[in-house]
């Protein structure tokens, strides 16, 4: 009887251990391959917006509107239908903050894929919030006007020289402006004073790849200086969100395949540009012996180790490419020397093509394209069912001796 009930305890306690963190693990929700943060209102707008666009078989970048509520696969917010402001926004499910904008006479709100606009009734004053892995907010206005920002719980923002850098538990982002902007903040907001023809942005180092923070601060830093110009990020089902960072540049996807993206670009400005491109593995079908190149007007571009040759410039077009863990996600930052019109392809290959020995190549390993919540497999339930075999086994070798 003694041994019965021994033998039950630890059975009891070896399922108690074994499955408590494989449980937990299942029940962790992910965006972008990274774990979701409870953070109040947009951790549970982002799980309904996963149940609602799960529902509907919607796909890759872009919102779904309702009741005022605006549902990305990464950015969520609600939008005040008296007075327009930006209510929770979040991005991965964490809640970072809200945005009002002084004397907004609000006007309408518009809706185009990845990329929700609103705007006053005179159009002076346009909200952009974009539908991707960096979260990005353009605020665009031709009249001076006074911007606050009211900082969620547990959001804290530091200003640094030019910038002001919002920190959450998971989140890192950057406040930038281009124009004459006064900045101030305390421990709950930031309030901005722009001048007339002025642009604001918001922008995260983005939560797919969460490495690298010193690049995307510079990239926002380069953002101030109009020398960042055109971002792209990519995304499932053939989605992508192109971000125009420069007023003089343009970018037109002209071909998305299972194994091309073909991009056009041009500028009524001559002077060099940085292009950056979030690309994720469902973007592109790349196999276990393929590679990814990028080719600049049809010639291969160049691919350098050190992001500085990029950000510092040369004459000539080259690339820096990073990617993470399984280096299923990639960003690429391209530097384009001068402007007219160009052509870049991203191209999977295969590792057989003979490759000039000037340029190098990048090869991202294959994945299965990724839902809006992904969980992990269980493989503490295999070992849970050897341990009660071999209890069992023990026990009824002992009844019998």
């Amino acid at each position: 009887m003694k041994l019965n009930i021994v033998v039950t305890l630890i059975v009891v306690c070896l399922l108690i251990s074994i499955a408590q963190p494989v449980l937990a693990q299942k029940n962790k929700e992910t965006v972008g391959g990274q774990p979701m943060e409870d953070r109040g209102r947009a951790f549970d707008m982002m799980k309904q917006g996963m149940d609602m666009r799960n529902d509907q078989g919607i796909q890759g970048l872009g919102f779904m509107h309702s009741a005022g509520n605006a549902f990305g696969e990464y950015v969520t917010f609600t939008i005040d239908n008296q007075t327009g402001n930006v209510l929770d926004y979040g991005i991965a499910g964490s809640t970072l903050f809200d945005i009002n904008i002084a004397d907004f006479n609000y006007g309408s709100t518009s809706e185009s894929g990845a990329v929700t606009r609103i705007s006053n009734t005179d159009g002076s004053t346009l909200i952009q919030l974009h539908d991707n892995p960096a979260g990005v907010i353009n605020i665009l206005t031709s009249e001076g006007t006074s911007v606050f920002i009211a900082l969620a719980d547990g959001v804290t923002a530091t200003k640094e020289d030019d910038l002001v850098v919002i920190e959450s538990d998971s989140v890192v982002g950057y406040i930038t402006s281009r124009g004459t902007t006064t900045i101030s903040e305390s421990g709950t907001e930031i309030d901005l004073d722009i001048s007339p023809d002025s642009v604001i942005t918001f922008r995260t180092s983005p939560v797919n790849i969460p490495m690298f923070e010193y690049m995307h601060r510079r990239l926002s830093q380069e953002i101030a200086r109009n020398r960042f110009g055109m971002e792209i990020a990519f995304g499932r089902n053939m989605t992508y969100n192109a971000i125009n960072y420069s007023p003089e540049m343009r970018v037109g996807v002209r071909t998305m395949e299972e194994n091309r993206i073909r991009m056009q670009i041009n500028s009524t400005d001559p002077d060099g540009r940085l292009i950056g491109i979030n690309l994720d593995n469902s973007s592109l079908m790349i196999g276990a012996h393929d590679r990814l190149r990028i080719y600049y007007d049809e010639a291969p571009l160049e691919c350098v180790n050190d992001s500085n040759m990029v950000f510092n410039g040369t004459d000539r077009p080259l690339y820096w490419i990073s990617s993470i863990q399984d280096r299923t996600r990639a960003q690429l930052l391209i530097h384009v020397p001068d402007f007219s019109q160009h052509i870049i392809d991203i191209v999977v290959e295969s590792e057989e093509v003979e490759e000039p020995e000037e340029t190098e190549s990048v090869t991202i390993t294959p994945t299965t394209t990724p839902t809006a919540t992904q969980t992990s497999e269980s493989p503490g339930f295999g070992l849970i069912i050897s341990l009660i075999g071999l209890i069992t086994m023990a026990y009824l070798r002992y009844r019998k001796n």
